[in-house]
């Protein structure tokens, strides 16, 4: 049962709905895809489409970590559901990056409706330099291969400033081989039927003893 089955879409259009009129009702807004002028005008930057929440939960459920010790930061996050599921999982730290900070603005204000201790940071994840700080990374395909370069990159730098296993959850995983030509180990594939599509989970190993400052980021 695909994508295009009447009957899949079906409901996947009626839980949006659903979805959609709940959010209204508590002021919240998530569902609703948005696209800027940013994304409008430049290709590399792709515009906003929600992760449903009880996919996210069985994805963020399968990467073997505990919350509690971890950090997450959704890369692209949009209006911040992925990080409302991730303060429901009891993370010891979630935050979310994206470059429009009219998107950003609306997070804060979801995340305050919520009364969620959440960080909407606004800046390019290409050139971000504050990655060391977390465990656990989830990418919506958030932007172009050029860009997914670099901040593939940027996670295998951020190891010689804290050393641990890296994490990257990718969401409709269209450059995936990026990350495993970058030496990163594909460990599971879920599945979303209703999308046609999967959520691969990638693990870039600690390298061993840290050569970088080691500091505690939840202090």
């Amino acid at each position: 049962m695909g994508n295009y089955d009447f009957t899949v879409r079906a409901r996947r259009w009626s839980k949006f709905l659903l979805n959609y009129l709940k959010e209204r009702l508590r002021g919240l807004d998530f569902s609703m895809v948005y696209v800027g002028d940013l994304q409008k005008n430049t290709a590399e930057y792709h515009g906003y489409s929600m992760t449903d929440a009880d996919d996210m939960k069985r994805i963020l459920g399968a990467v073997p970590v505990i919350p509690s010790k971890s950090a997450f930061l959704d890369v692209g996050c949009g209006k911040g559901m992925c990080m409302k599921v991730a303060a429901e999982f009891g993370y010891a730290k979630m935050e979310g990056l994206d470059l429009d900070e009219r998107l950003l603005n609306i997070a804060r204000k979801n995340m305050c409706k919520l009364r969620l201790n959440v960080d909407c940071i606004q800046a390019n994840a290409a050139d971000f330099d504050g990655y060391a700080a977390y465990d656990v990374f989830y990418f919506y395909n958030p932007f172009g291969k050029p860009v997914f370069e670099k901040v593939i990159q940027r996670l295998i730098e951020s190891q010689n400033k804290r050393d641990r296993d890296i994490w990257a959850v990718y969401y409709h995983p269209v450059f995936g081989e990026l990350f495993q030509q970058a030496g990163f180990t594909l460990e599971k594939e879920i599945h979303d039927h209703t999308r046609d599509t999967v959520a691969r989970i990638y693990k870039l190993s600690e390298k061993g003893e840290s050569e970088g400052e080691f500091y505690d980021h939840f202090s």
